[in-house]
């Protein structure tokens, strides 16, 4: 029988996947508010079920915040684009914004196991970021404003320096499960 923590575990690693597919149909199909629907449920049902809701929180608010800004920059600084959305409105479109903050949350719980092997987290981040954007922009969810191979090679190489740094900003977070009692 699946413990209670591996049922999580498969919950967390599933949300995200649901979440991406959802914002990349929903970016393709003219539903681009399908992404940011399923990714507010699941955040939802996260918060519900999580202990630590404090600390989920805060690695919203920083891996989150932070991974916004870095696609931000990525448009600003034409490597990205996205047909279907006015940045005079917002930095990024919202299922972007809400796609992070659902990734924010593997990185505690799913990902949480590559913390101590930063080779492998860098590694695992350059192949799982890039490839993930790359999907995308073949999907037409968004479009790479570079040559594809050089837009591959620079998410390859933030994505290589982001997620070990976005493991290290957990690790050192306090865990703070608000179920104990209190003495």
């Amino acid at each position: 029988m699946i413990n209670k923590r591996l049922k999580f575990l498969i919950f967390n690693f599933l949300g995200l996947q649901f979440t991406w597919a959802a914002c990349a149909y929903g970016a393709t199909h003219e539903l681009p508010l399908l992404g940011v629907y399923v990714g507010l449920v699941y955040i939802l049902l996260h918060f519900i079920i999580v202990e630590e809701r404090l600390r989920d929180l805060n690695i919203i608010l920083i891996i989150g915040v932070l991974g916004i800004f870095l696609d931000y920059l990525n448009t600003r600084f034409n490597i990205v684009s996205f047909s279907t959305y006015d940045v005079t409105i917002l930095l990024i479109p919202y299922w972007l914004m809400v796609l992070w903050l659902v990734f924010s949350l593997m990185i505690p719980h799913s990902l949480y196991w590559l913390v101590n092997n930063m080779t492998v987290a860098s590694i695992a981040g350059a192949i799982g970021g890039s490839v993930s954007y790359f999907i995308g922009h073949k999907l037409g969810a968004l479009t790479f404003s570079q040559p594809t191979s050089i837009s591959f090679i620079i998410y390859f190489i933030e994505w290589a320096i982001f997620f070990p740094l976005a493991l290290q900003v957990v690790k050192y977070l306090p865990r703070v499960n608000l179920a104990r009692k209190r003495t």
